[in-house]
């Protein structure tokens, strides 16, 4: 639960002045599991061999974040955002860096448009359909798409705009500028999605432009989910292309509701390169469930398996990830 704070010490600290209009919110993420990790090519996680760890953000990364409004008058109003990523097990935040999201920008009945260092449009949607709950550490799709894992998700020097909501239809679009020749990409991202009742579905696009001479790398995102109350199907395509190189993936999982506390989610992930990228393959599923003790806090356990296997069919990488933890939101 988000905690609304109108305080006028608050929005002073934040806001620089604080009026009846304003409000700040404080919010965030603590999560946390312990398990073991294996990736004999240190490709996905650092460690070649089985080895025991504590690690934050199993589901979701944990995160501090303070955002707030204030009303202009008019139907517009100013919003702002700043918002930190921890790591629970060793207790740092980057030195409080909000390397996560900083912006300022405009609401109203247009939408938002916001400048500063923000999720592309792609990100927005990149998991809206992966199994195992999304979760960095744990989902199939992160284990093996690369559509999903090599993508820049939130560049610096940012404009962005996202579209009111017309009956469940909504779009985005993000631009990246690159302020050194040669040095970050210019990104250009969009997206248009669906959501309705038990039905959500959505495509984006991403362009990280040309630095150095390199080609530019494109990804696109299609996804889609339906809940049957019973249970809730998931279905992914991604692709990667980088001049001739490209990479095809796809992604299935189903969520089911086992009693009112408990969600049990399986998945698979398949990606494949062509000719051009080396014709390697790459295979993972994973379990896990979800026992939600409140509103904002639950237990957790995954696992999750990968195979890499280049061209010719050999096994370049063994992925095993498993664990249990417990994830708390505020």
């Amino acid at each position: 639960m988000k905690k609304s704070l109108v305080a006028l010490a608050v929005l002073g600290a934040f806001a620089g002045a604080a009026s009846a209009q304003s409000s700040v919110t404080i919010y965030g993420i603590a999560d946390v599991w312990v398990g073991s990790q294996k990736d004999t090519g240190g490709v996905v996680v650092p460690q070649v061999s089985s080895t025991n760890v504590l690690e934050s953000g199993g589901l979701s990364a944990s995160r501090l974040g303070f955002k707030g409004t204030e009303d202009l008058g008019g139907g517009l109003s100013a919003i702002f955002g700043l918002e930190a990523g921890l790591t629970i097990d060793n207790g740092t935040a980057g030195g409080l860096s909000f390397n996560r999201q900083s912006y300022v920008g405009f609401a109203g009945g247009f939408g938002e448009v916001t400048f500063g260092k923000m999720w592309t449009s792609y990100d927005d949607i990149e998991a809206g359909a992966h199994s195992l709950f999304g979760g960095l550490d744990f989902a199939p799709e992160y284990a093996v798409m690369l559509s999903g894992r090599d993508y820049i998700g939130n560049p610096n020097n940012g404009f962005k705009y996202t579209s009111p909501d017309f009956g469940g239809i909504s779009g985005s679009v993000s631009y990246a500028l690159d302020e050194t020749v040669g040095g970050d990409a210019e990104v250009t991202a969009f997206h248009i999605k669906y959501t309705g009742g038990p039905i959500y579905a959505g495509i984006a696009y991403q362009d990280e432009g040309t630095t150095g001479g390199l080609p530019n790398p494109e990804y696109i995102r299609a996804n889609a989910s339906y809940d049957f109350g019973i249970a809730q199907l998931l279905a992914t395509y991604g692709n990667k292309k980088v001049g001739a190189a490209k990479t095809n993936e796809y992604a299935l999982g189903v969520n089911v509701p086992v009693g009112p506390a408990v969600v049990v989610s399986a998945g698979y992930a398949r990606s494949k390169d062509n000719a051009a990228a080396g014709s390697n393959k790459r295979d993972g599923f994973g379990l896990g469930a979800t026992y939600a003790l409140s509103k904002r806090t639950a237990l957790y356990g995954a696992y999750t398996s990968a195979d890499w296997k280049d061209g010719a069919g050999v096994k370049t990488n063994d992925i095993s990830i498993w664990g249990v933890g417990v994830r708390h939101t505020f």
